[in-house]
Protein backbone atom coordinates (compact mmCIF):
# COMPACT_ATOMS: atom_id res chain seq x y z
CA UNK A 1 0.00 0.00 0.00
CA UNK A 2 1.23 3.24 -0.92
CA UNK A 3 -0.08 6.50 0.44
CA UNK A 4 -0.39 9.93 -1.38
CA UNK A 5 -1.29 13.46 -0.79
CA UNK A 6 -3.50 15.95 -2.71
CA UNK A 7 -2.39 19.23 -1.43
CA UNK A 8 -4.61 22.33 -2.02
CA UNK A 9 -4.03 25.82 -0.03
CA UNK A 10 -5.35 27.84 -2.75
CA UNK A 11 -4.58 31.40 -2.41
CA UNK A 12 -1.35 30.72 -0.78
CA UNK A 13 1.64 29.05 -2.65
CA UNK A 14 4.26 29.28 0.28
CA UNK A 15 1.72 27.21 2.32
CA UNK A 16 1.22 24.69 -0.16
CA UNK A 17 4.91 23.87 -0.61
CA UNK A 18 5.47 23.72 2.94
CA UNK A 19 2.47 21.07 3.33
CA UNK A 20 4.12 19.14 0.47
CA UNK A 21 6.97 19.31 2.49
CA UNK A 22 5.59 18.27 5.63
CA UNK A 23 3.67 14.99 3.62
CA UNK A 24 7.06 14.29 2.51
CA UNK A 25 8.71 14.11 6.13
CA UNK A 26 5.18 12.10 7.29
CA UNK A 27 5.85 9.30 5.47
CA UNK A 28 3.64 9.64 1.93
CA UNK A 29 5.42 8.31 -1.31
CA UNK A 30 3.43 10.64 -3.91
CA UNK A 31 2.80 14.83 -3.60
CA UNK A 32 -0.12 15.51 -6.08
CA UNK A 33 -2.20 19.11 -7.08
CA UNK A 34 -4.94 20.17 -8.65
CA UNK A 35 -5.18 21.67 -11.48
CA UNK A 36 -7.70 24.15 -11.88
CA UNK A 37 -7.44 27.97 -14.01
CA UNK A 38 -11.01 29.70 -13.32
CA UNK A 39 -12.68 27.94 -11.02
CA UNK A 40 -15.19 30.84 -9.53
CA UNK A 41 -13.97 31.90 -6.16
CA UNK A 42 -17.44 33.65 -5.08
CA UNK A 43 -19.26 30.47 -2.95
CA UNK A 44 -18.04 30.21 0.84
CA UNK A 45 -19.00 26.63 0.69
CA UNK A 46 -16.67 24.86 -2.24
CA UNK A 47 -14.11 26.64 -4.15
CA UNK A 48 -13.49 29.63 -2.39
CA UNK A 49 -9.64 31.04 -2.95
CA UNK A 50 -8.54 31.78 -6.28
CA UNK A 51 -6.04 29.34 -8.40
CA UNK A 52 -2.50 28.91 -8.47
CA UNK A 53 -0.47 27.20 -11.46
CA UNK A 54 -0.14 23.53 -11.08
CA UNK A 55 3.16 22.82 -12.73
CA UNK A 56 4.89 26.20 -10.91
CA UNK A 57 3.51 25.15 -8.01
CA UNK A 58 5.29 21.50 -8.61
CA UNK A 59 8.54 22.95 -9.57
CA UNK A 60 8.75 24.82 -6.50
CA UNK A 61 7.77 21.66 -4.30
CA UNK A 62 10.39 19.77 -6.33
CA UNK A 63 13.15 21.91 -4.93
CA UNK A 64 12.15 21.65 -1.34
CA UNK A 65 11.35 17.66 -1.61
CA UNK A 66 13.66 15.04 -2.01
CA UNK A 67 12.07 11.54 -2.34
CA UNK A 68 8.34 11.70 -3.05
CA UNK A 69 6.66 11.26 -6.47
CA UNK A 70 5.39 14.63 -7.79
CA UNK A 71 2.02 14.91 -10.23
CA UNK A 72 -0.71 17.17 -11.11
CA UNK A 73 -3.91 15.85 -9.92
CA UNK A 74 -5.02 16.13 -12.34
CA UNK A 75 -4.06 18.21 -15.67
CA UNK A 76 -6.61 18.37 -18.32
CA UNK A 77 -6.16 17.84 -22.15
CA UNK A 78 -7.94 20.62 -23.02
CA UNK A 79 -6.11 24.14 -21.89
CA UNK A 80 -2.67 22.78 -22.78
CA UNK A 81 -1.55 21.53 -26.01
CA UNK A 82 -0.27 17.83 -25.48
CA UNK A 83 2.84 19.01 -26.71
CA UNK A 84 3.43 21.36 -24.09
CA UNK A 85 2.24 18.80 -21.38
CA UNK A 86 4.94 16.20 -22.54
CA UNK A 87 7.21 18.86 -22.34
CA UNK A 88 6.76 20.57 -18.73
CA UNK A 89 6.44 16.47 -17.61
CA UNK A 90 9.71 15.95 -19.08
CA UNK A 91 11.56 18.67 -17.07
CA UNK A 92 9.98 18.44 -14.19
CA UNK A 93 11.51 14.33 -14.51
CA UNK A 94 14.42 16.01 -14.96
CA UNK A 95 14.87 18.41 -12.74
CA UNK A 96 13.44 15.58 -10.06
CA UNK A 97 16.21 12.87 -11.40
CA UNK A 98 13.17 10.46 -12.01
CA UNK A 99 10.53 11.72 -9.52
CA UNK A 100 7.65 13.00 -11.89
CA UNK A 101 4.16 11.91 -13.06
CA UNK A 102 1.57 12.88 -15.37
CA UNK A 103 -2.09 12.72 -13.41
CA UNK A 104 -4.18 13.94 -16.33
CA UNK A 105 -8.01 13.84 -17.35
CA UNK A 106 -10.50 15.12 -19.91
CA UNK A 107 -11.03 18.23 -18.23
CA UNK A 108 -14.10 20.30 -15.95
CA UNK A 109 -16.12 22.95 -17.28
CA UNK A 110 -15.45 25.47 -15.37
CA UNK A 111 -11.59 25.50 -15.76
CA UNK A 112 -12.13 26.75 -19.67
CA UNK A 113 -15.39 28.14 -19.37
CA UNK A 114 -14.47 31.64 -20.45
CA UNK A 115 -12.12 31.18 -23.19
CA UNK A 116 -14.80 30.51 -25.65
CA UNK A 117 -12.29 29.10 -28.72
CA UNK A 118 -12.07 25.73 -27.52
CA UNK A 119 -13.20 22.74 -29.18
CA UNK A 120 -15.04 20.35 -26.51
CA UNK A 121 -17.78 18.54 -28.43
CA UNK A 122 -16.24 15.35 -28.18
CA UNK A 123 -14.04 15.44 -24.89
CA UNK A 124 -13.31 11.39 -25.00
CA UNK A 125 -12.10 12.47 -28.50
CA UNK A 126 -9.53 14.56 -27.49
CA UNK A 127 -8.36 12.97 -24.42
CA UNK A 128 -7.60 9.89 -26.15
CA UNK A 129 -5.43 11.52 -28.73
CA UNK A 130 -3.73 13.81 -26.15
CA UNK A 131 -2.81 10.73 -24.05
CA UNK A 132 -1.21 9.54 -27.69
CA UNK A 133 0.68 12.50 -28.94
CA UNK A 134 2.47 12.28 -25.53
CA UNK A 135 3.45 9.23 -25.72
CA UNK A 136 4.30 9.37 -29.30
CA UNK A 137 6.61 12.47 -28.07
CA UNK A 138 8.25 10.90 -25.26
CA UNK A 139 9.82 8.04 -27.22
CA UNK A 140 10.31 10.12 -30.53
CA UNK A 141 13.52 10.40 -32.02
CA UNK A 142 15.23 11.89 -34.15
CA UNK A 143 15.32 8.89 -36.77
CA UNK A 144 11.88 8.03 -35.72
CA UNK A 145 10.07 11.20 -35.17
CA UNK A 146 6.17 11.21 -34.04
CA UNK A 147 3.49 11.97 -36.66
CA UNK A 148 0.04 12.21 -35.69
CA UNK A 149 -2.94 13.48 -37.89
CA UNK A 150 -5.74 12.76 -35.43
CA UNK A 151 -9.51 14.89 -35.53
CA UNK A 152 -7.75 17.20 -32.49
CA UNK A 153 -4.23 17.41 -33.21
CA UNK A 154 -1.59 17.51 -36.11
CA UNK A 155 1.92 16.87 -35.70
CA UNK A 156 4.05 16.14 -38.31
CA UNK A 157 7.84 14.61 -37.77
CA UNK A 158 8.01 15.91 -34.36
CA UNK A 159 10.65 14.77 -32.12
CA UNK A 160 10.90 15.92 -28.87
CA UNK A 161 14.46 16.14 -27.68
CA UNK A 162 14.35 16.39 -23.91
CA UNK A 163 13.56 13.29 -22.92
CA UNK A 164 11.97 12.10 -19.07
CA UNK A 165 15.04 10.56 -16.84
CA UNK A 166 12.25 7.75 -16.36
CA UNK A 167 12.49 4.66 -18.97
CA UNK A 168 10.33 3.98 -20.56
CA UNK A 169 8.22 6.96 -19.30
CA UNK A 170 6.91 8.79 -16.63
CA UNK A 171 4.02 7.21 -14.84
CA UNK A 172 1.03 8.40 -16.18
CA UNK A 173 -1.98 7.69 -14.69
CA UNK A 174 -5.79 8.42 -16.18
CA UNK A 175 -8.05 10.39 -13.82
CA UNK A 176 -11.59 9.32 -15.12
CA UNK A 177 -14.75 7.31 -14.17
CA UNK A 178 -16.75 6.74 -17.72
CA UNK A 179 -16.80 2.89 -19.02
CA UNK A 180 -14.50 4.55 -22.07
CA UNK A 181 -12.30 5.84 -19.78
CA UNK A 182 -11.66 3.09 -17.60
CA UNK A 183 -11.34 0.93 -21.06
CA UNK A 184 -8.50 3.67 -22.25
CA UNK A 185 -6.84 3.14 -19.05
CA UNK A 186 -6.86 -0.62 -19.40
CA UNK A 187 -5.58 -0.19 -22.53
CA UNK A 188 -2.61 2.41 -22.70
CA UNK A 189 -2.08 3.71 -19.13
CA UNK A 190 -0.06 3.40 -15.92
CA UNK A 191 -2.56 3.90 -13.34
CA UNK A 192 -6.24 4.34 -12.85
CA UNK A 193 -7.00 7.76 -10.39
CA UNK A 194 -10.24 9.12 -10.30
CA UNK A 195 -11.50 10.99 -7.70
CA UNK A 196 -13.81 10.40 -4.99
CA UNK A 197 -14.74 6.69 -4.43
CA UNK A 198 -16.99 4.54 -1.94
CA UNK A 199 -14.66 1.11 -1.77
CA UNK A 200 -17.72 -0.87 -3.02
CA UNK A 201 -17.98 1.03 -5.79
CA UNK A 202 -14.51 1.28 -6.36
CA UNK A 203 -13.71 -2.62 -6.81
CA UNK A 204 -17.30 -2.63 -9.22
CA UNK A 205 -15.88 -0.30 -11.37
CA UNK A 206 -12.11 -1.14 -11.70
CA UNK A 207 -12.66 -4.10 -12.89
CA UNK A 208 -13.48 -2.97 -16.35
CA UNK A 209 -9.71 -1.44 -15.99
CA UNK A 210 -8.36 -4.85 -15.44
CA UNK A 211 -10.44 -6.45 -18.03
CA UNK A 212 -9.69 -4.35 -21.26
CA UNK A 213 -5.57 -4.72 -19.63
CA UNK A 214 -5.92 -8.41 -19.81
CA UNK A 215 -7.14 -8.11 -23.13
CA UNK A 216 -4.94 -5.95 -24.30
CA UNK A 217 -2.18 -8.41 -23.48
CA UNK A 218 -0.97 -6.66 -20.46
CA UNK A 219 -0.26 -7.31 -17.06
CA UNK A 220 -3.39 -6.15 -14.64
CA UNK A 221 -0.94 -6.21 -12.02
CA UNK A 222 1.25 -4.09 -12.93
CA UNK A 223 -1.51 -1.19 -13.46
CA UNK A 224 -1.40 1.05 -10.56
CA UNK A 225 -4.80 1.50 -8.72
CA UNK A 226 -5.11 4.49 -7.28
CA UNK A 227 -8.07 6.63 -6.52
CA UNK A 228 -8.20 10.59 -4.42
CA UNK A 229 -10.40 10.35 -1.45
CA UNK A 230 -10.80 13.29 1.78
CA UNK A 231 -9.25 12.28 4.88
CA UNK A 232 -9.40 14.06 8.71
CA UNK A 233 -7.97 11.88 11.74
CA UNK A 234 -7.74 13.40 14.97
CA UNK A 235 -7.77 11.84 18.68
CA UNK A 236 -11.63 12.57 18.84
CA UNK A 237 -13.03 10.56 16.33
CA UNK A 238 -16.88 11.63 15.94
CA UNK A 239 -15.43 14.99 15.29
CA UNK A 240 -13.03 14.29 12.69
CA UNK A 241 -16.10 12.08 11.18
CA UNK A 242 -18.68 14.72 11.40
CA UNK A 243 -15.87 16.95 9.57
CA UNK A 244 -15.10 14.64 6.96
CA UNK A 245 -19.08 14.57 6.49
CA UNK A 246 -19.68 18.67 6.66
CA UNK A 247 -16.50 19.31 3.91
CA UNK A 248 -17.55 16.63 1.22
CA UNK A 249 -21.17 16.21 0.72
CA UNK A 250 -20.46 18.57 -2.31
CA UNK A 251 -18.14 16.39 -3.50
CA UNK A 252 -20.15 13.52 -3.62
CA UNK A 253 -22.86 15.68 -4.84
CA UNK A 254 -20.97 16.44 -7.61
CA UNK A 255 -20.71 12.46 -8.52
CA UNK A 256 -23.86 11.51 -9.77
CA UNK A 257 -22.68 8.32 -11.24
CA UNK A 258 -21.34 7.28 -8.01
CA UNK A 259 -24.46 8.25 -5.61
CA UNK A 260 -26.76 6.27 -8.59
CA UNK A 261 -24.45 3.55 -7.98
CA UNK A 262 -24.51 3.63 -3.94
CA UNK A 263 -28.28 3.72 -4.55
CA UNK A 264 -29.73 7.16 -4.53
CA UNK A 265 -30.32 7.52 -7.88
CA UNK A 266 -33.25 10.31 -7.05
CA UNK A 267 -30.19 12.36 -5.72
CA UNK A 268 -28.13 11.74 -8.87
CA UNK A 269 -30.94 12.45 -11.09
CA UNK A 270 -31.16 16.18 -9.91
CA UNK A 271 -27.29 16.83 -9.64
CA UNK A 272 -24.86 18.29 -12.36
CA UNK A 273 -21.94 16.06 -13.17
CA UNK A 274 -18.44 17.47 -12.09
CA UNK A 275 -17.03 17.49 -15.46
CA UNK A 276 -20.19 19.64 -17.00
CA UNK A 277 -20.34 22.44 -14.09
CA UNK A 278 -19.21 26.14 -14.72
CA UNK A 279 -20.80 26.80 -11.41
CA UNK A 280 -23.13 29.00 -12.76
CA UNK A 281 -26.23 30.24 -10.09
CA UNK A 282 -28.54 27.26 -11.58
CA UNK A 283 -25.95 24.78 -11.35
CA UNK A 284 -25.25 25.74 -7.78
CA UNK A 285 -28.64 25.81 -6.71
CA UNK A 286 -29.27 22.12 -7.94
CA UNK A 287 -25.71 21.03 -6.29
CA UNK A 288 -26.48 22.31 -2.93
CA UNK A 289 -30.26 20.77 -3.11
CA UNK A 290 -29.10 17.73 -3.93
CA UNK A 291 -26.04 17.58 -1.45
CA UNK A 292 -28.09 18.27 1.59
CA UNK A 293 -30.58 15.12 0.65
CA UNK A 294 -27.30 12.80 0.90
CA UNK A 295 -27.60 10.66 3.74
CA UNK A 296 -24.19 11.14 6.78
CA UNK A 297 -23.32 7.24 6.27
CA UNK A 298 -22.90 8.01 2.23
CA UNK A 299 -20.72 10.89 2.74
CA UNK A 300 -18.67 9.16 5.49
CA UNK A 301 -18.37 6.32 2.79
CA UNK A 302 -16.03 8.32 0.49
CA UNK A 303 -13.91 9.44 3.08
CA UNK A 304 -10.82 8.53 5.48
CA UNK A 305 -12.37 10.19 8.72
CA UNK A 306 -12.32 9.32 12.43
CA UNK A 307 -9.41 8.45 15.33
CA UNK A 308 -6.22 6.68 13.82
CA UNK A 309 -7.94 2.85 14.38
CA UNK A 310 -11.29 3.95 12.26
CA UNK A 311 -8.64 5.87 9.77
CA UNK A 312 -6.95 2.54 9.39
CA UNK A 313 -10.45 0.35 8.74
CA UNK A 314 -11.40 2.94 6.11
CA UNK A 315 -7.70 2.31 4.35
CA UNK A 316 -8.16 -1.67 4.66
CA UNK A 317 -11.75 -1.32 3.11
CA UNK A 318 -10.51 0.91 0.69
CA UNK A 319 -6.96 -1.56 -0.10
CA UNK A 320 -10.19 -4.85 -0.11
CA UNK A 321 -11.36 -3.05 -3.24
CA UNK A 322 -8.12 -3.17 -5.16
CA UNK A 323 -6.10 0.23 -4.14
CA UNK A 324 -2.54 0.20 -4.08
CA UNK A 325 -2.64 3.92 -4.25
CA UNK A 326 -4.73 6.01 -1.84
CA UNK A 327 -3.85 9.44 -2.32
CA UNK A 328 -5.26 11.30 0.71
CA UNK A 329 -7.07 15.19 0.75
CA UNK A 330 -6.59 16.38 4.22
CA UNK A 331 -9.34 18.47 5.34
CA UNK A 332 -9.29 20.20 8.73
CA UNK A 333 -6.59 19.97 11.40
CA UNK A 334 -3.28 19.31 8.57
CA UNK A 335 -0.98 18.74 11.23
CA UNK A 336 -3.28 16.82 13.21
CA UNK A 337 -3.94 14.36 10.70
CA UNK A 338 -0.25 14.42 9.42
CA UNK A 339 0.99 13.70 13.00
CA UNK A 340 -1.70 10.88 12.69
CA UNK A 341 -0.25 9.15 9.27
CA UNK A 342 3.77 9.49 10.49
CA UNK A 343 3.42 7.97 13.42
CA UNK A 344 0.51 5.76 13.51
CA UNK A 345 -1.15 5.03 10.06
CA UNK A 346 1.72 4.40 7.69
CA UNK A 347 3.82 2.47 9.79
CA UNK A 348 1.08 -0.05 10.26
CA UNK A 349 0.79 -0.68 6.77
CA UNK A 350 4.79 0.01 6.18
CA UNK A 351 5.27 -3.30 8.56
CA UNK A 352 2.65 -5.44 6.97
Amino acid sequence: MSFGCQVVSYGNVEKTIERAVRAETAGFDTVTVPDHLFHPTGSEEYLVDPPWEAFSVLGAIAQRTEEVTLMPGVADSVRRHPTELAHVTATLDRMTDGRAGLGIGAGEAFNFAPISDIDWDDPYTRFRECVAVIDGLWNSTTDEPFSFAGDYFDLDEAHMGLKPAQEPRPPLWIGGYGESMRGLTGAVADGWFPWIYSPDEYAADLRKVLDVAADRGRDPDAIDRAVMVPTTVSEDGDEAREAGIERNRVNLALRPPLLADMGYEDIAESTPIMWQMAFDEEQERQLSAAAERIPDGAVDDICVAGDPERAIERIEAFRDAGVDNLVLIPVGDYEETMRHYENEIIPYFSER
